[in-house]
């Protein structure tokens, strides 16, 4: 009987077809091996230039995958760690989609330290200019404190910016894992919701924190956020 020899030569010389299958037999195992040795990366990055503006951002984002495509889906939320030219460091959580839904407030933990929130009314303002004559300081205030409202309750995406982004990045990377979802998922009485329950990366196992990883150092380093203050 004619079998496959790894090192040394078989005792019986075989044929070409039976030589072939036998490569063929090695070779998948050795590719099996590697799929095993190599887990899937769950942080991606991302890379994204205003064609009017020039403002730029690269984005680390732990996406939805399936056969090595990378996506996000409208309803579902994706945290994600950026630089950005115009606001610098943002950590927090975006809305996934075509169509993207309004964040809300955020409830964000890393392993067993105490949880955050992310308020949707301290994400960075954006360029939206004023109407309020100059010289009228209260009207001002008064205009701005509700663009604030407005821009909390419509903005797809819950980050922080600043200090709070950098202590929320040492965190990330001092930890081993990452959960949130929605302030607006739970209430703190009446009956449960299970959605409650989903707050990490859903895989064949069931639901887990997003793994803080290799992949997700790897592309910090891309986006050359490490050294950001």
């Amino acid at each position: 009987m004619t079998g496959c020899s790894v090192g040394s030569q078989s005792m019986h010389r075989p044929s070409f077809a039976a030589h072939a299958i036998c490569v063929l037999a090695l070779a998948g195992i050795a590719t099996s091996a590697s799929a095993r040795k190599a887990p899937r990366a769950v942080w991606q990055v991302s890379r994204t230039s205003d064609p009017i503006t020039g403002a730029s951002s690269c984005v680390v984002a732990a996406w939805d995958q399936a056969a090595g495509t990378s996506y996000s889906r409208t309803g579902s939320l994706y945290p994600f760690v950026e630089n950005s030219s115009v606001h610098g460091l943002l950590v927090g959580v975006s809305s996934g989609g075509r169509m993207r839904l309004p964040t809300g407030d955020i409830v964000w933990r890393v392993d067993d330290r105490p949880f955050r929130t992310l308020t949707a009314a301290n994400n960075p303002p954006g360029a939206a200019a004023s109407a309020v004559p100059a010289g009228n300081p209260a009207m001002q205030q008064l205009v701005d404190q509700q663009m604030r409202i407005v821009a909390a309750a419509t903005a797809t995406s819950t980050v922080a910016s600043g200090k709070t982004a950098r202590a929320m990045l040492d965190e990330l990377l001092a930890g081993k894992g990452l959960i949130f979802r929605s302030a607006a998922t739970t209430t703190s009485y009446g009956l449960p919701n299970d959605s409650g329950q989903q707050v990490g990366l859903l895989t064949k196992d069931g639901v887990r924190p997003y793994p803080i990883d290799d992949s997700f150092r790897a592309g910090l380093a891309a986006c050359g956020i490490a050294n950001i203050t």
